[in-house]
């Protein structure tokens, strides 16, 4: 057969494509120090640190990097709950940006352009908040 004929094979539809142009780490919302460290056994992380200074911090990204890839683990103090829906929603900006930063070392790019980071931060920021409504305004 000539290698340049395409054979077209019968009951196999065609399909979009992804239109992601990086690749995300891959990203997760804690709520507890259990999630937490059931996610670092889940990473293979054998010493993950400690999970976040509950009585100064609201939230933290913890980022580990593997075979598997680059994981963001954004954790969000149990408080949060409790707190002003405003301040649960900028802490979560504010850990996007850093999950972006880790992104953005992990595929060398030094200088971002701004439209990137900016859509950058806000899908990643869309993400959590949408995973906290999830979790806990339901």
């Amino acid at each position: 057969m000539d290698r340049n004929v395409v054979v077209l094979v019968e009951g196999r539809p065609m399909k979009w494509l992804s239109r992601d142009t990086v690749r995300l780490p891959y990203m997760t919302l804690c709520l507890s120090q259990a999630e937490f460290l059931k996610v670092a056994t889940r990473c293979n992380v054998p010493d993950p640190g400690v999970w976040m200074d509950v009585d100064r911090q609201l939230a933290v990204v913890h980022t580990w990097e593997n075979d598997s890839g680059l994981f963001c683990v954004v954790c969000l103090n149990q408080s949060a709950a409790e707190a002003d829906p405003i301040a649960v929603a900028c802490a979560l900006v504010h850990e996007s940006v850093h999950v972006f930063q880790r992104l953005c070392d992990s595929i060398g790019e030094e200088k971002p352009s701004r439209e990137f980071e900016a859509y950058s931060i806000e899908r990643i920021s869309e993400a959590l908040m949408r995973e906290y409504a999830r979790r806990v305004c339901t």
